[in-house]
């Protein structure tokens, strides 16, 4: 039952929590609470989000005692109906500009328009990574980002999450390498004042002008 019931709320408390705790702590707290909630629940519907609030509090209480502060990661999921390689740059220049502080995805919608040869060339040219995790739909509270960004104004706020934002972005089509390096920089930008508000330290010299 832990590995299958469970396997979710472990991958969530490795996104939040991997980059300050140890793996095998995690999963130490993680394998108490659950058998813990086992031993003596009664009805299991809620089992793992019970489990999941619990086993944070316990490595927040973890980290605070060893000396370093349990600040669980922020999570942005960047949505582009219309052209998706924009959320794939867009969830880069997050990792990049946060010194992957923050756990920055691209939600899973019409992948038939993830081809973008244009956004690729600059991706490539910042050095950043194609490979953003994809985000399929979840209903689940547990699964909810803390901010979902949809690039395009018109787009319907139909994701789980806890805060949503909107941008606007110019279409790509036609759009010359010069113009796509602006668009980029927007981008950028409009990133770094998000990472700003959301507290998360921005490591770019040129997204703190940015963000500033």
């Amino acid at each position: 039952m832990i590995d299958t019931t469970f396997s979710l709320v472990r991958r969530d408390l490795y996104g939040r929590y991997g980059h300050t705790c140890a793996s095998q702590v995690i999963d130490t707290i993680l394998d108490e609470v659950i058998a813990e909630h086992e031993a003596t629940a009664t009805v299991t519907d809620f089992l793992p989000v019970l489990v999941a609030r619990e086993a944070s509090e316990r490595i927040e209480h973890y980290l605070w005692t060893h000396g370093d502060v349990g600040t669980p990661r922020k999570r942005i999921l960047f949505a582009h109906r219309g052209d998706a390689a924009v959320a794939v740059l867009a969830a880069g220049l997050a990792r990049r500009l946060s010194d992957n502080a923050v756990v920055a995805t691209v939600a899973d919608t019409h992948p038939e328009n993830r081809e973008n040869s244009l956004i690729e060339w600059i991706i490539d040219e910042r050095g950043l990574d194609h490979a953003s995790t994809v985000t399929r739909r979840q209903d689940r509270t547990l699964d909810a980002p803390d901010v979902v960004v949809y690039l395009g104004m018109d787009e319907e706020a139909d994701l789980p999450g806890r805060r949503y934002v909107h941008w606007h972005v110019a279409s790509t089509e036609g759009m010359d390498i010069e113009t796509g390096r602006r668009l980029a920089d927007e981008l950028e930008g409009a990133v770094g004042r998000l990472l700003a508000d959301l507290d998360v330290r921005v490591v770019s010299r040129d997204a703190e002008r940015l963000a500033a």
